[in-house]
């Protein structure tokens, strides 16, 4: 039996000017994914018609049906979905310019966050042990499994590149000497030049310019300086 095409997904693509690599972007998946919807190999998913329908601002059901006119979401009545109306979803729902489009999002998802973690920290019934570490291990998981599905690596790297700082330390010559054998490229990268001369208990500050914080999910990656 032939399989159906999604119909609807090619044309809401055509509507906002999209291609299949772009789409796939915009969502999360493989460009093989797109195809596959298209072609009806395989049916779009109620999480992907969800995202899909939060991207764009058509309705799921649409998606889901495969074929038929496409409608606009959070209508009282059935509204023909149109590039109008997917630019106004954007600016209104999403913000006019990305930095709008994150400071409306952001915090939102921070207090549901900080409600899901203090939630965790109880006890369950009965329990004697806080769920805290398991649903921290699930957002890890989860920060990473976004970073790669939708490819955003060097937006990464290029957002912490932009929070360089200076790294001041105040050590003793016997820290600085220490540093110097247990690591070595760190102590070279502050500049470290042993002065034989100079006692064990007489303190030295360096300091290394333009340090970035690298990616890891669950820790500080703000600049900060190191006393």
């Amino acid at each position: 039996m032939k399989k159906k095409p999604n119909d609807a997904i090619r044309a809401l693509r055509k509507i906002i000017g999209q291609t299949q690599a772009d789409f796939a972007a915009t969502i999360g998946v493989s460009k093989d994914a797109v195809v596959s919807w298209e072609t009806g190999r395989n049916q779009v998913s109620d999480t992907y018609a969800r995202r899909i329908a939060l991207t764009t601002g058509v309705d799921k059901r649409t998606l889901l049906k495969r074929s038929g006119p496409l409608l606009t979401q959070y209508t009282s009545s059935p509204q023909p979905y149109t590039r109008a109306e997917f630019d106004r979803h954007q600016q209104t729902f999403w913000g006019k310019t990305p930095e709008e489009n994150v400071r409306l999002r952001l915090q939102p998802c921070a207090d549901t966050l900080e409600l899901l973690f203090l939630a965790a920290a109880r006890s369950a019934a009965g329990a004697s042990c806080s769920r805290l570490p398991g649903v921290l291990d699930s957002f890890l998981q989860w920060c990473q499994q976004a970073r790669a599905d939708f490819e955003l690596e060097p937006e990464i790297e290029a957002e912490l590149g932009q929070r360089k700082e200076t790294v001041t330390l105040n050590k003793s010559y016997a820290g600085w000497r220490e540093m110097a054998k247990t690591d070595p490229t760190m102590a070279k990268l502050f500049g470290f030049k042993d002065d034989p001369k100079k006692s064990d208990a007489e303190m030295l500050e360096l300091s290394m310019r333009d340090t970035v914080p690298v990616w890891q999910p669950g820790q500080s990656m703000r600049a900060r300086k190191t006393a």
